[in-house]
């Protein structure tokens, strides 16, 4: 694994990036003020260096307000909306511990200009390894390959 490999999966895994108030607010399209108030109301939470130091939120905060406000735009109150949103956030933690335990490298293919994202063997035939080819113009695919 390349060490740019690592620092990217330590970040995501670990929760080490963390986002502005105003980024957040722009990220998840909701207000600042919806964000304090769903912050009061414990749905969400935030870390402060210092008191009345500006909020940084984690990833998992975006991904909990993005749901929140998912939720409130098809129709359903405040607290459902939280609690339907958390119901959903074991999937947002399935696909961060995918991204820790099967990011294993990527690299870029000068030839076609593709990124490969190599997603490490498989458990059935360990000689055998998942590739996903991610094209300039965003498609994916994904190939087996015999393990370098």
């Amino acid at each position: 694994m390349s060490p740019i490999t690592e620092e990217f999966r330590k970040m995501f895994v670990h929760e080490k990036l963390r986002i502005s108030m105003s980024e957040l607010s722009q990220a998840a399209n909701v207000s600042p003020s919806q964000i304090r108030y769903w912050e009061r109301k414990g749905y969400i939470t935030s870390e402060q260096d210092q008191q009345n130091k500006s909020h940084k939120y984690t990833l998992m905060t975006l991904v909990q307000v993005t749901g929140i406000k998912y939720f409130l735009d098809e129709g359903f109150t405040l607290p459902v909306a939280v609690k339907k949103q958390k119901e959903h956030q074991v999937m947002a933690k399935s696909f961060k511990h995918f991204v820790g335990d099967r990011l294993l490298d990527f690299e870029n293919d000068e030839k076609t200009g593709a990124t490969l994202i190599n997603l490490g063997k498989l458990d059935d035939a360990p000689d055998k390894e998942v590739v996903a080819i991610v094209q300039g113009s965003g498609h994916v695919k994904l190939t087996l390959r015999n393990r370098q």
